[in-house]
């Protein structure tokens, strides 16, 4: 089953080589989409994830916490992501993937959750979206093991 959780935050960049306005430094309110998929957990007393993939609040903590809060909300993103080689909606929405493939997947608060995509809505109007192959492709878990 899928099950989404949306994000917002506020952040700074600036794309060096773009030949247009945004080669200077501007900000965005980012909105940010992220699909999970897993086995809806069984039913049971002793279990408080009973009939989730996932708890929401609980995967809300955690991506704020470890992600938004750490890595994107009032940052300049070429400054508080070093291994962001660009910082273009597609590579973020990328490199947001592979966090959460290294950080969320495989903790036992998450059960067998595993991230599907990642919308990052730049603007109202313009978004960008990544999946596992994206990730991988752009952040090869080699590279990014120390993140």
């Amino acid at each position: 089953m899928k099950i989404c959780r949306q994000f917002k935050f506020e952040a700074a960049h600036r794309l060096a080589y773009h030949d247009g306005r945004c080669h200077r430094m501007h900000g965005h309110s980012y909105r940010l989409e992220l699909i999970f998929q897993g086995p809806v957990q069984d039913v049971h007393p002793s279990n408080p994830q009973s009939g989730f993939v996932v708890d929401f609040g609980r995967l809300e903590q955690i991506i704020t916490e470890e992600l938004i809060d750490r890595h994107l909300d009032h940052y300049v993103l070429e400054e508080s992501i070093p291994e962001l080689p660009y910082s273009s909606a597609e590579f973020l929405a990328a490199w947001i993937v592979s966090w959460c493939m290294r950080h969320l997947e495989g903790r036992a608060e998450m059960g067998a959750l595993h991230v599907t995509s990642a919308r990052l809505w730049e603007t109202v109007h313009a978004w960008a979206e990544a999946d596992r192959t994206d990730a991988t492709a752009l952040f090869p878990p080699s590279e990014t093991a120390l993140c």
